[in-house]
């Protein structure tokens, strides 16, 4: 009996030791319950009109690669520096002709010797002239004029030296000169306005530079789900992917081919895909974006308009913005609210940067930034799906 209670009293003695000892080397006020907890927050769903989704990238009106043309004869310096802004007409560059090199002096020697010789009958003309106004002015032995200053004496005499024929030679090869030195010199000049990109690596098949101008439009996709769903002037809210911009647009054109490139329509048949077709869209607005840069634009289908709680707006100075839970991720996404800050109600209207089917974060016991990850548990309600 005394061996049994020794022995009970030992165990019961160890685990007040490890209970004890886990007690001491834990974490004081640590819960592990508390530690993983979500934050408690109110949501909005945003239903929204029907839209279809044209994904894209902002592309320039006009863009034009220049290349070197052994042709014009050899490159010579750029006049321009890699992002300049440039006017139509502006030289960016010139080529120089060698060959023509001799032919210039050729000709420069030739136009040298013709106006010596032209110097040298001038002088001539005037001595004669001269001699023939003296011999007249004295008298002979009929006491009349001898000599015949006369009109055609003086005309005969201009004829004998032809200046105004070293006049017309000196002309002729004075054009001749321009024209060579039009060819030695070939000139490049900008076609239209816009901005100089020039190659930081350079090769013997590299472009000399590219021109492209700086008011921009959006080549996109729609599958042939959607394809029929929109038209031509249609109007469209477009977002910028890096920088969340928002602005109005207009489709331009669909293309009625479909593209090479198809997409999967996501079925279960893995074997099926969708067809992807052109559209352009015209930009109000370029200023803070560049060529390449990726957008969505929104089309509504219909004029119902979009609402959302007040409370979800923030501000980052002007800019409104809200934070939407994106498949259990915290997305920042810049709105356009048509509603002024000052006005009196619980609801604003958005006209851009928001998706039907957008879950809202309304507010929350905790602070919340975008990259925030929200921790859901197993059985909760997912985010609802956003419309492709």
């Amino acid at each position: 009996m005394k061996k049994r209670t020794k022995i009970i009293v030992g165990v019961t003695g160890a685990a007040v030791l490890l209970i004890g000892g886990f007690m001491l080397f834990s974490p004081k006020g640590s819960n592990p319950k508390e530690a993983t907890a979500e934050p408690e927050i109110n949501y909005f769903n945003l239903e929204g009109a029907e839209q279809v989704f044209i994904n894209g990238s902002v592309t320039p009106v006009r863009s034009q690669e220049f290349v070197k043309d052994a042709s014009l004869g050899k490159l010579g310096d750029l006049q321009v520096e890699n992002g300049a802004l440039v006017e139509e007409g502006t030289l960016l560059y010139q080529y120089i002709d060698p060959n023509s090199d001799k032919e210039i002096a050729d000709i420069q020697g030739n136009i040298q010797s013709t106006q010596a010789d032209r110097y040298k009958a001038a002088r001539q003309l005037e001595l004669e002239l001269q001699q023939l106004k003296n011999g007249a002015s004295q008298p002979g032995e009929d006491g009349e004029a001898s000599g015949g200053d006369t009109a055609a004496n003086r005309e005969s005499i201009a004829l004998k030296y032809d200046i105004n024929g070293f006049d017309v030679r000196l002309a002729q090869m004075e054009q001749q000169l321009n024209d060579v030195l039009e060819r030695q010199v070939n000139k490049v000049t900008a076609p239209f306005k816009g901005k100089i990109s020039i190659p930081q690596d350079k090769n013997r098949d590299s472009a000399i530079m590219n021109l492209t101008s700086e008011d921009f439009y959006v080549v996109g996709t729609v599958n042939e789900k959607d394809v029929d769903k929109i038209k031509v002037d249609q109007q469209a809210d477009v977002q910028t992917i890096s920088n969340k911009k928002n602005m109005k647009g207009k489709i331009t054109y669909i293309s009625e081919v479909p593209n090479t490139t198809t997409t999967s329509d996501g079925g279960s048949n893995g074997g099926s895909s969708l067809s992807n077709y052109t559209v352009k869209l015209s930009l109000e607005t370029t200023e803070g974006i560049k060529n390449g840069f990726h957008v969505q634009a929104a089309i509504n289908l219909d004029d119902k308009k979009m609402v959302i709680p007040k409370a979800a707006v923030q501000y980052d100075k002007e800019q409104a913005y809200v934070l939407v839970d994106d498949f259990g991720t915290v997305l920042k996404k810049n709105i356009t609210v048509v509603t002024s800050k000052e006005a009196t109600g619980d609801d604003v209207e958005v006209s851009n940067g928001l998706e039907a089917m957008d879950r809202i974060i309304v507010s929350s016991n905790k602070k919340l930034k975008d990259g925030d990850v929200l921790q859901v548990e197993e059985g909760a309600d997912q985010p609802a799906e956003g419309m492709e």
